[in-house]
């Protein structure tokens, strides 16, 4: 009887602590949930070791590689981190509107007019019809490589 009464017990722990993950912080998003991996070695890629950099990626170079919805937007934060994001605006919500790294460090979709901010890896709203962030990726250093999942 008390082995049933501690699995009862154990099954309600885990219940409330997967309803408490789920609904930390604001996930919420329109863009719809696509695979993402992909590894960045960076010394293959030099532009990103500066503060501030930024670069698109919208074609898989091996097969491996998944690119989420409308691509990844990689971005090499003013805190020294790095951060990455969905392409696709959140506002129009089709793989081929991307947003566009502008000269001030946002991006901007080009349809709808939102600005995003990024070099803070928040993805916010600044200006424009929008009312969602940008969706963001999990990413994890390691050496000289950083990987990208959803």
């Amino acid at each position: 009887m008390r082995f049933k009464f501690f699995i009862l017990t154990l099954r309600a722990s885990v219940l409330v602590l997967a309803l408490i993950l789920v609904s930390c912080g604001d996930n919420k998003t329109s863009i719809p949930p696509m695979p993402v991996s992909m590894q960045i070695n960076l010394l293959q890629e030099p532009t990103l070791l500066s503060l501030g950099a930024t670069k698109t990626y919208t074609k898989v170079s091996t097969g491996l590689e998944s690119l989420g919805f409308g691509g990844i937007l990689l971005v090499h934060t003013f805190d020294d981190s790095y951060c990455a994001f969905d392409l696709a605006c959140p506002y129009e919500v089709k793989n081929t509107v991307r947003v566009e790294v502008q000269t001030d460090l946002s991006v901007k979709c080009p349809e709808c007019g939102s600005r995003y901010r990024i070099t803070d890896g928040s993805g916010w709203v600044i200006t424009g019809p929008s009312k969602e962030k940008l969706k963001q990726y999990h990413i994890y250093p390691s050496g000289n490589y950083l990987y990208v999942t959803y």
